[in-house]
């Protein structure tokens, strides 16, 4: 048996300029956390006295016979892509929910193919797995989104990705542990309760693409600027104005960013203390992330007591195996 282990990201600077369409003319760059909430993959080896050939269990369970019988579509197209027929059965827990704005489909693809190199006794790179993982969602299932999901969940870490026409490079942010510790304690997640597919609210925000080029323009700079303010000196509350400032463009790119729950939620947390914020992911569903002082947090608490907190710290590693055993 095989058991990989792939964080869940938060993603805090940039979302949006890691669409292909825009950072192949433009250049984009994002900033962005692994987290220590992770999805588990494990790949195990089935003989043939099985009636079925796979047997892959997620929200559901599927028997099946052929990989191209599979209807997960992440499942069979990683099998398709590593050209994988042997027996085997796949299973996939996780700590949170998916379709929340925290990467998990990413998390998901990049630890199955994790799992399944493994099975092939195959030891294999971040940056393989990220590029992989992209071809799986974007190309071979086909759906929207950004580059940026599948490094995060790859190399996990704190770091800057920067996507150009020439490629996708990823940077670890070097900062001195007690100011990384410090940034980490000012931060809050909610849960809204909403879960949901983001693939309507990509859409829109991909045909916006030109009309959003002012908007996107400035989070790709505030890239620039976050990564400044952690590797410096300056106050660290700059960081939650400036997740503000983020969040006030973001809303600009789609219909579908916000709604009247999300911003109530958000004003009241403001109201209570709070410096700045976001809502994860596409948007419409899924998790608050809040930047509030440790005196403040309370309060903040009391306001949001409607929704769900998820304690949460950075996670320095990316996609691992965690369990290998000889007869896998």
């Amino acid at each position: 048996m095989i058991i990989s282990r792939t964080p869940f990201r938060v993603s805090f600077f940039g979302g949006g300029t890691d669409f292909p369409d825009y950072y192949k003319e433009h250049g984009g760059a994002v900033l962005s956390t692994g987290i220590n909430k992770y999805c588990y993959l494990s790949v195990h080896s089935l003989g043939p006295f099985f009636k079925h050939r796979l047997r892959v269990s997620y929200a559901q369970t599927e028997t099946v016979r052929s990989p191209s019988e599979i209807k997960h579509p992440l499942i069979r197209e990683s099998l398709g892509l590593l050209g994988l027929d042997a027996g085997m059965e796949i299973n996939h827990v996780a700590d949170l929910p998916g379709r929340t704005g925290l990467g998990s489909s990413s998390s998901f693809t990049v630890g199955l193919l994790n799992a399944l190199h493994a099975f092939r006794e195959e030891e294999v790179s971040a940056e393989q797995l990220a590029q992989e993982a992209i071809t799986v969602e974007r190309h071979r299932v086909g759906d929207t989104g950004g580059h940026q999901d599948q490094y995060a969940a790859a190399y996990g870490g704190l770091y800057r990705y920067d996507f150009t026409a020439d490629g996708i490079t990823a940077r670890p942010l070097i900062i001195d542990a007690k100011r990384k510790a410090a940034l980490s304690s000012r931060l809050l997640l909610f849960f809204t309760g909403v879960e949901s597919s983001a693939e309507e609210i990509l859409q829109e925000q991909k045909k916006n693409t030109a009309r959003n080029l002012s908007s996107l323009r400035e989070m790709r700079q505030m890239v620039d600027f976050a990564e400044q303010l952690l590797t410096g000196h300056e106050d660290l509350d700059a960081f939650g104005r400036l997740l503000h400032a983020s969040w006030m463009h973001k809303r600009s790119l789609s219909s579908g960013i916000s709604n009247y729950e999300i911003d109530a939620a958000y004003d009241a947390a403001l109201h209570a203390g709070a410096i700045g914020g976001k809502l994860l992911g596409a948007g419409g569903r899924g998790f608050l992330l809040l930047y509030a002082r440790p005196s403040s947090q309370e309060n903040v608490r009391i306001a949001l007591s409607h929704l769900t907190e998820i304690p949460f710290q950075f996670s320095d590693q990316g996609s691992r195996i965690i369990f290998r055993s000889p007869e896998s």
